[in-house]
């Protein structure tokens, strides 16, 4: 799998201005910044978003955004995202991305434009799905999934089985190594995220876990970063990440 995330040198204002100028962001162009913005992480791919500018294909999609990033460049001067042979990568001026398995390419709204995005149309409803953990009744049977209707549904989270995880791992995170209790002290003692390798949003039902298995420590810096498209990173993933140079 590979990830796009070249720097593009458009601040959160720049974006404002770009929204706000219809010489540049044209009615169409809205339709996608609003499809991508109000998904799940702000990610959607070309052929998702098809359907809603009565397309049948994905091809007129990829071309609206092409035209797009090109008035978006016009104006803002940035150099744009270039592939190895020279050629430019205009998607990837207001978003960021990365290849499925399936052969399609998904887009992530950059967070500068996000940003700016919020600041010229408001808030809406939607939230990052980030897997905050609940406190749930002991159990004998370490069984997770069981909704809980607070205002949103909510995938309730084993208290035991986050303890024998880590009980058998320890509170290291398994990406990056981050250990609270070195770090801070005492109080960072037993201080650790842990992170389902298949997301229980996924499953809908009630399954029961092998905590050894299912389940890895992770720091919350490193779990923002795995559920941050709608595919989560794998633990190896990401550490191919860390250990990659990053951009200039």
């Amino acid at each position: 799998m590979r990830f796009y995330n070249d720097q593009v040198e458009i601040s959160a204002d720049a974006w404002a201005e770009v929204l706000v100028d219809r010489t540049v962001t044209e009615e169409r162009d809205l339709i996608v910044l609003r499809l991508v913005y109000e998904s799940v992480n702000h990610e959607m791919h070309a052929s998702e978003i098809a359907p809603h500018l009565n397309y049948k294909r994905h091809a007129p999609v990829n071309a609206r955004v092409a035209r797009f990033s090109k008035r978006v460049v016009e104006k803002t001067g940035v150099r744009p995202p270039a592939r190895e042979d020279g050629s430019t990568r205009w998607w990837h001026v207001p978003f960021l991305g990365y290849d499925k398995r399936n052969g399609t390419c998904s887009w992530i709204m950059r967070p500068e434009l996000v940003e700016a995005y919020e600041r010229v149309f408001g808030q809406s409803d939607s939230e990052l799905v980030y897997p905050g953990e609940m406190t749930v009744q002991d159990s004998t049977v370490l069984s997770e999934g069981a909704v809980n209707k607070i205002f949103v549904n909510h995938y309730e989270r084993d208290k035991q089985a986050r303890t024998k995880c880590i009980e058998h791992y320890g509170c290291r995170c398994a990406v990056c190594g981050f250990d609270f209790e070195k770090v801070y002290g005492p109080i960072g003692r037993d201080k650790i995220h842990v992170h389902h390798l298949v997301p229980l949003s996924t499953i809908r039902k009630e399954y029961e876990i092998d905590p050894v298995r299912d389940l890895r420590p992770v720091c919350p810096n490193c779990h923002l970063i795995l559920h941050s498209k709608r595919e989560p990173f794998t633990i190896e993933e990401m550490r191919g990440m860390i250990n990659s140079p990053f951009p200039r």
